[in-house]
């Protein structure tokens, strides 16, 4: 049998970004997960990092025109699809590498297997106890699958096997119009791949404010992207290289496509754990139950990342797993107090932070919202991309940013810079009166 201070189930970023902070801290760690080829978790072998890779090739892809229009002689031959994969690859094997050698030279044991509870201060992994005093739970989430649509990884996929094709579709129908949807609807259409969407609901990304929404929809409807709203799969039938889909929607509709995309968010994945032999609880839908220090119904075990219910981001996770470890080491019982920027990478980006302006209203909160567009932003003309906006949601007395939206260029990037000012209850005349380079995005503070 094994004796360890710390165990850290889960080497994505928020286990290994645990197990690092505590190995740091001269406590004895070992980190469990499946496989070495697994280290770095969903987000660096198939989520944030693989996808992101691919977005950037439809960025230039969506470019190509603009700039050619400008005078910029370029011949858009298409996407060799294996080369992106092959690189997509390389890149994985280089970051997934790093992490490696972080964690070897921090002192963190790791052990490879699937790890179940025997009780609350053991674990089994591959026929071995382990025997601890605390324990990080951090196994992340896996695509939800749904029984109309089966994962079969020629006609019908999740997000995992996007990476794995080796020629584009001619037609592709993408089930959901949440984060994932929304970023492969903008990469596949920037090759030139027919996109449907079918969305249960009646807006893309339902979380954000109705103008956001309704502001990629329009980049959407340019780009000749078909949604269907209010609409689900209620048959599906695949005939050779083909699948044939009933649409139950206002009318019903049958549609013909190459391949289909279930894109219906993910669930936390906690399967072969036993959580109930260390009396571990769980939500209804399957989530670790943690209190706000992020520890579980045993308090000298924690969960962290998105096998709990919070964002599903991995600069969340990674936040998570910093707050459990210094609990851990400290014996504190320390909260994430930061506030999370949320992105995505479609075509246009958009992200927030703090509250929304739906938010703010149901609050019953005293607010004066304000909207500065890209068309007059001089990097957004030069870029070509001077489409959208940036929204601030004040205190309409002390003119505090409680929260913002932006769509458009950069978004991802600029956030971080609201985020900044909702966590430090800057105001918009403190915000605005900064100086800005010139020229730059995020400039376009400057004309609130």
């Amino acid at each position: 049998m094994k004796q360890v201070q710390t165990v850290v189930i889960g080497a994505g970023p928020a286990g290994y970004e645990a197990a690092l902070e505590l190995a740091k801290a001269g406590i004895k760690t070992l980190l469990i997960d499946k496989s070495k080829e697994h280290i770095g978790g969903v987000c660096l072998n198939e989520g944030c990092v693989s996808t992101k890779n691919y977005l950037q090739y439809a960025e230039c892809a969506s470019k190509a025109s603009y700039f050619a229009s400008r005078g910029l002689e370029l011949e858009m031959k298409g996407l060799d699809i294996k080369a992106l994969a092959m690189h997509t690859t390389s890149l994985k094997d280089e970051l997934r590498a790093g992490v490696s050698w972080l964690l070897e030279q921090a002192g963190v044991e790791m052990l490879y297997g699937s790890a179940s509870f025997i009780d609350s201060h053991h674990l089994s992994v591959s026929d071995e106890t382990i025997a601890f005093d605390h324990c990080i739970i951090a196994t992340g989430s896996r695509p939800q699958d749904l029984p109309i649509l089966p994962i079969d990884g020629k006609h019908i996929i999740s997000s995992r096997e996007v990476f794995e094709l080796q020629a584009l579709p001619g037609s592709i129908v993408i089930v959901g119009g949440g984060l994932i949807g929304c970023e492969f609807a903008s990469f596949f259409s920037a090759f030139g791949v027919e996109v449907t969407m079918v969305v249960r609901g009646t807006r893309l990304l339902s979380s954000e404010d109705e103008d956001v929404s309704k502001a990629l929809l329009r980049a959407f409807k340019k780009r000749s992207i078909n949604v269907l709203f209010s609409a689900s799969v209620s048959e599906v039938q695949a005939e050779g290289e083909r699948v044939k889909l009933a649409i139950s929607a206002e009318n019903e509709e049958h549609i013909e496509c190459d391949l289909v995309l279930s894109a219906t968010g993910r669930i936390p994945y906690t399967d072969g754990l036993q959580l109930e032999n260390a009396g571990i609880r769980q939500s209804d839908k399957g989530y670790i139950e943690v209190d706000q220090s992020f520890q579980t119904s045993q308090e000298h075990i924690y969960a962290v990342g998105d096998c709990i219910d919070t964002f599903g981001y991995a600069h969340t996770a990674y936040t998570e797993g910093r707050v459990a470890s210094h609990n851990i080491i400290t014996g504190e019982a320390m909260t994430n107090t930061h506030v999370t920027p949320s992105t995505v990478f479609s075509d246009p980006q958009i992200a927030t932070c703090g509250l929304s302006e739906k938010e703010a209203k149901s609050q019953g909160l005293d607010i004066e919202v304000k909207k500065a567009y890209f068309k007059a932003n001089a990097k957004a003309k030069i870029v070509g991309d001077d489409a959208g906006f940036m929204k601030l949601i004040l205190s309409s007395r002390e003119e505090t940013v409680l929260g913002a939206s932006v769509v458009g260029v950069e978004a991802v990037e600029i956030i971080h810079l609201l985020s900044a000012a909702v966590e430090r209850k800057v105001t918009l005349k403190e915000l605005a009166g900064m100086i800005y380079a010139h020229p730059t995005i995020s400039e376009i503070i400057r004309n609130f």
